[in-house]
This record gives C-alpha cells, structure tokens and sequence, in this order.
C-alpha cells in the first residue's frame, strides 16, 4: 500500500504544481489541463519516442499518458505545427469546451505553463 500512497502522493503534488504555474484554484481543472497536453503531445509521437518520453514520467502520469492510447494510430501527421497542436489541445475531449481552453493564447499559455513542471 506504501507504493501506491507514493504515487498517490506524487501525482497530487504535480496537479499542484500545475495549479501554480497556471494560477489555477481549481484542482480539477489543473488535472484536466495536464491530461489533454500530455496526451495530446502522445498522439503526435511515434510509439518509440513515446515510450522514450513516458519512461520519464512518474507512474501516475504515466497512467494518464496511456489512457486511451492506440498505438496503431501514432504518430498523427495532421499534428505539423504549432498552431496544429493547440488546435487539437483545445478540442481534447476530456476538456470543458470554452470553460478550460477558450483560445489559441490560452492553449499556448497552458503548454508552455504544463511542459514547464
């Protein structure tokens, strides 16, 4: 049980640092915000490169980053630029439409604030 208490703990700890870095009160959204960066980066990576970059991840992110995952359909090439990124980011389906991500400098605001911690 200690294990999972730590990784309990740790992720905790990395919504916070989300919160802070995003000036965010709400917890929920913090948590909303890290999962659709993180996954939305997962889409655009190549199964290698993905795995690369979730071994570097804590085991409860590393949860997050597989939630939904299909390997078969990474990486996707419709991701090319920046703008394709924050467009997708915005469209996550696990975000509030409008409530979490309202525009591109939000989006962009969000990544930076996310890659950050």
């Amino acid at each position: 049980m200690a294990l999972f208490d730590e990784w309990y703990h740790k992720g905790h700890q990395i919504v916070h640092e989300v919160m802070n870095e995003l000036n965010l009160e709400d917890e929920n959204k913090a948590f909303r915000l890290l999962k659709a960066v993180l996954q939305t980066l997962r889409d655009r990576l190549s199964v290698s490169e993905g795995k690369d970059f979730a071994s570097q991840l804590p085991m409860v992110l590393k949860a997050v980053w597989c939630d939904g995952w299909d390997p078969t359909k990474v990486p996707d090439k419709s991701i090319k630029h920046k703008r394709d990124f924050l467009e997708r980011l915005i469209n996550h389906p696990g975000l509030k439409k409008s409530a979490d991500i309202s525009n591109l400098e939000e989006a962009e605001k969000v990544t930076v604030g996310v890659f950050r911690v």
